[in-house]
């Protein structure tokens, strides 16, 4: 893989494009979601989401492992998801708040109950501290809760690795195993259930990231033929049964959720082969790679290196995405699938304005300290990295 400075740029490429998929999958009902790879495979944006996020951790932490010590790396594992924490309490807030004074415009009562936001609105005192103990999470805002489960499960299997990585593997596979025999889920508070997505099921994804940033990252995955046709065969077949055949069988995807594992909440395995299939062909066929150079690619990598504040302002913009489509829909006579598309095309646009503005900030910021740098001799260590 290509890297500049050290910093994995294809992986800034794919983290980028994720940010935008996701964005446009969370803001429901605009045409653009149609659009997307989750119509046509049995995985989505999450998956990926997952996996990079823990193919970068290991390609920060794990190196550091015996230079920096194993109480340094858990530390920094635990205070990265203590920002992760922080940031989904205040992007929950600005979304109660929007939901709120949507449904003040409005009047429609979707916007205090949809997506698990009647726990609040309903018992404000429970569903704030549910919230507050992550027993609770609004629909399309519970991606971070898993990842702050995730950041915590990080030192774990890194340390595991590091004694053995059978060890490692076999704990990941057994925790999975466990996760889909319904042992182990973290329950919902203060309605009934479970965290939609069930972080002892998605360690095994972020475990597989890790283990790929750990050992492949350099020399890349080998091509193997037989591998590299099955997994074309398998991507062909998921995208034969979600587009029901082209529309010539009606009820074939309707028998695929029922017959095939491919339940989101704890990662089934239909969903986790065609993330790897997905996976090992982009890699193979370098397509991240060959749009690198472009336009395009250089506008998702500079996401991809501000990823937290993109995803934050993102959140966002998908919860005013949706309180325009109801105002669409109840206060005029335009089409609320229409406003959601033009509004998510600028959204995007604003993401990336977003991500040029940090940019241009960081660059001004870190001018006068390069020449600190230079100047007396220092060792320059960018925030939330360890030092190379």
């Amino acid at each position: 893989m290509h890297a500049s400075r050290g910093r994995n740029t294809v992986i800034d490429f794919w983290r980028g494009l994720v940010l935008v998929i996701i964005f446009v999958n969370h803001v429901p009902g605009n045409i653009l979601e149609h659009l997307t790879p989750r119509n046509y495979g049995f995985s989505d944006a999450a998956e990926a989401f997952v996996f990079i996020s823990g193919l970068s951790v290991a390609l920060v932490y794990y190196p550091k492992l015996p230079q920096s010590g194993i109480l340094d790396v858990v530390r920094r594992c635990f205070q990265r998801s203590f920002e992760l924490y922080r940031m989904h309490l205040i992007l929950t807030g600005i979304a109660v708040a929007l939901f709120s004074v949507g449904y003040v415009l409005s009047d429609d009562i979707g916007m205090l109950e949809a997506h698990g936001r009647s726990a609040v609105f309903d018992d404000t005192a429970r569903g704030i501290t549910g919230i507050l103990l992550l027993g609770h999470q609004l629909g399309y805002f519970n991606i971070l809760p898993l990842y702050i489960a995730l950041m915590l499960w990080a030192p774990v299997i890194m340390i595991l690795m590091r004694i053995h990585v059978v060890l490692a593997a076999a704990v990941s596979l057994g925790i999975y195993a466990l996760a889909r025999a319904d042992v182990l889920a973290l329950p919902s508070w203060p309605e009934p259930g479970r965290w939609f997505f069930n972080p002892f099921a998605w360690q095994l994804l972020f475990t597989m990231g890790i283990f790929t940033g750990a050992f492949l990252s350099e020399r890349g995955s080998l091509y193997w033929r037989p591998a590299f046709v099955g997994a074309v065969a398998f991507l062909a077949a998921s995208l034969v049964t979600m587009t029901n055949a082209f529309g010539l069988a009606p009820n074939l995807l309707w028998s695929a959720f029922v017959n095939l594992d491919i339940i989101k909440s704890d990662l089934g395995l239909g969903r986790l082969l065609h993330f790897l299939a997905l996976a090992y062909v982009v890699t193979q066929i370098r397509f991240g790679q060959a749009l690198q150079g472009t336009v395009f690619g250089a506008e998702m990598m500079r996401l991809g290196r501000y990823s937290l504040p993109v995803f934050a302002i993102g959140s966002i913009l998908s919860a005013l995405g949706e309180v325009t489509m109801t105002l669409a829909a109840v206060k005029s006579s335009a089409s609320p699938h229409i406003v959601g598309m033009v509004f998510t095309i600028f959204g995007i646009l604003g993401l990336l304005l977003l991500a040029r503005y940090l940019e241009w900030k960081k660059k001004g910021s870190t001018a006068p300290r390069q020449e600190r740098v230079e100047k007396h001799g220092l060792v320059s260590v960018s925030p939330g990295q360890l030092p190379r």
